[in-house]
């Protein structure tokens, strides 16, 4: 399994990064790809890859900095580089709705034009898990949204056994741990050096925390321009015994 980084930025693009975003290769018939922030497409290419290849997107919440590329997702699949096979689209509830309402108010009427492929969706609730192209998909509660939105953190269990899991965007919460539990590589959220930070978790959380997190590795990601200014640092801060990095677009993780 492998897992490119393809975005790393908070909501605001910090440090000129793109958001929050990743691609998995390995862990299905098809790669997947973690979340489709405003930024997506255009940080796909600039990994190289082609939307084309995905054989799905797994949704953590549905905030624009994490869904707010789907149009033009949606656009260049119909018309630029022509999709023929499904999406899957695995996500949190209401996920087909606000996507689907998010294309209309982007493109006015091309949702009800004739598709040459579809986009099949699956929602999860907390304890949920579903199957796709051979990889498991687990959902748990994240803390980051009111109801009726219920962002998930999710645990994806490759072909071959391997673990990754994604926090999302959420403060620290039982499932965050859960989630992260035996995991090989857990993805997590990392927004500020300090409080305050709104429902995210910070480096000062993470600092007492580490404990109680039990992957292998961890990979901090959706980091404020703090963060990334503090990155030498904080990695001297960083436990002996903890194996973790910060993320960059274009990172590379072999799993």
């Amino acid at each position: 399994m492998k897992l490119t980084v393809i975005g790393s930025s908070d909501a605001f693009n910090s440090a000129g990064a793109f958001h929050s975003c990743y691609w998995l290769d390995g862990v299905a018939e098809r790669p997947l790809m973690v979340d489709f922030g405003s930024t997506a497409l255009s940080a796909v290419r600039r990994a190289g890859r082609t939307p084309l290849e995905l054989g799905g997107v797994l949704v953590t919440h549905l905030h624009g900095d994490h869904i707010g590329g789907f149009p033009h997702l949606m656009i260049n699949s119909l018309y630029n580089e022509v999709r023929r096979e499904p999406l899957h689209v695995v996500g949190p509830t209401l996920t087909a709705s606000r996507i689907e309402a998010l294309f209309e108010m982007a493109y006015p009427r091309l949702s009800q034009r004739e598709s040459p492929y579809t986009m099949h969706y699956t929602e999860l609730l907390p304890m949920e898990s579903t199957e796709l192209m051979g990889a498991r998909i687990e959902a748990f509660a994240a803390q980051h949204m009111d109801p009726p939105d219920q962002p998930l953190c999710l645990r994806v269990t490759g072909q071959d056994g391997t673990v990754v899991a994604f926090s999302g965007d959420t403060e620290f919460c039982d499932g965050l741990l859960a989630a992260a539990d035996g995991a090989d590589l857990l993805v997590a959220e990392c927004t500020a050096v300090r409080p305050p930070a709104g429902r995210h978790c910070t480096w000062a959380d993470w600092v007492e925390r580490f404990d109680d997190v039990r992957a292998d590795r961890i990979l901090l990601t959706h980091l404020n321009a703090e963060m990334r200014a503090s990155l030498p640092e904080l990695r001297r801060a960083v436990p002996d015994h903890v194996d973790l990095d910060f993320a960059r677009d274009g990172l590379v993780v072999e799993l």
